[in-house]
């Protein structure tokens, strides 16, 4: 009983440094980012177009975060200005491809099912995450977020341009086209001058960090209560689940897993052997997919870390999306 609760007060403890450093890292980052290189993000990112669903998911590809690791970028990314769409790109991407992924999945399942895997997810990511972009997202955000966060993340990069946001209009402070020699010192677009910016590095790290620090201590009770969640998850869910109830229940068995799945926090990375396991155990690979994409692709704690950004129907559209992609791929391992 005593060891159950040392481990799962140890899982706790190294999931809330994990997240809590990594949070405060990528913000500052985005922030350096999206300050020094705004036009970058302009040209690569904050457009509407086909090109940038694909950067979006090439980056997620290249940062192999579970899925509540990919909370902080995400959330860097919504006060950059990045439409939704393309964030929920690289969303549903990060946990769920990149290259140790594919490698893994190669040694363990052979190159066919790492090809249907990889084509199949970027086929379904690319088509819910346009789709997104068609509907009116405001309704998605929670009001203290589309009014404060974002409003102020665009103030920090009031030189962008007007299209780069679906959620604000330009700052008036970079409307004139001309800017005075009167004004130069004052105005906010100077630091986006390098001849005009003598900022030290040691006074834009403070800044950074302090911009940082302040968002994440508003999502720190999310943060808390997410990785307390996953961390007793973890420490009671019986590691003999599958053989004993799902492995002779046939298509249904995808259905279950699915949902069971999103339920959990798990890295995909660190489940692949697992499921490598049961599989040759007699579990149906099928079952197995499913449950490795629903529980990589999504989770209660990070459900619970949205809902600092996000309003319940952005969860349940988010969850449901992890499901049908999860199950749909399941589905197809069951009757090749």
């Amino acid at each position: 009983m005593w060891d159950k609760i040392l481990i799962i007060l140890q899982d706790f403890l190294v999931l809330l440094g994990e997240i809590s450093i990594l949070f405060i890292l990528v913000s500052m980052f985005v922030a350096f980012a999206n300050e020094k290189y705004s036009k970058f993000f302009e040209t690569h990112l904050k457009s509407d177009g086909f090109g940038s669903y694909v950067k979006a998911i090439l980056l997620g590809a290249l940062t192999p975060f579970c899925s509540c690791s990919s909370i902080p970028l995400l959330n860097a990314f919504l006060r950059a200005g990045v439409p939704l769409g393309v964030c929920m790109a690289y969303l549903i991407t990060s946990p769920l491809i990149n290259p140790i992924i594919i490698v893994m999945f190669i040694v363990s399942f052979g190159v066919k099912i790492t090809l249907l895997y990889i084509g199949f997810l970027l086929g379904v990511i690319l088509f819910l995450a346009f789709g997104i972009s068609k509907i009116n997202t405001k309704i998605f955000f929670n009001d203290d977020f589309l009014n404060n966060e974002l409003q102020e993340g665009q103030a920090n990069s009031c030189c962008s341009s007007a299209k780069s946001s679906q959620f604000f209009t330009q700052s008036s402070c970079c409307s004139s086209s001309k800017i005075t020699q009167s004004t130069t010192k004052s105005t906010c677009c100077s630091s986006n001058n390098p001849s005009l910016n003598f900022t030290k590095p040691k006074t834009q790290f403070k800044k950074y960090f302090t911009q940082s620090f302040q968002e994440y201590k508003k999502i720190f009770p999310y943060i808390f209560v997410g990785m307390a969640i996953g961390a007793i998850i973890h420490g009671v869910f019986p590691q003999n689940f599958f053989e004993t109830y799902l492995m002779d229940y046939g298509v249904l068995g995808v259905f279950v897993a699915a949902f069971m799945g999103v339920l959990l926090y798990m890295n995909c990375t660190a489940m692949i052997p697992v499921a490598l396991a049961l599989t040759t155990s007699g579990v149906p690979l099928g079952i197995m997919m499913s449950f490795l994409i629903a529980g990589a692709g999504c989770s209660l704690p990070e459900l619970i870390l949205l809902k600092r950004i996000f309003k319940t129907n952005f969860l349940v559209l988010f969850a449901s999306m992890i499901v049908m992609i999860a199950i749909g791929f399941g589905l197809l391992m069951f009757f090749i």
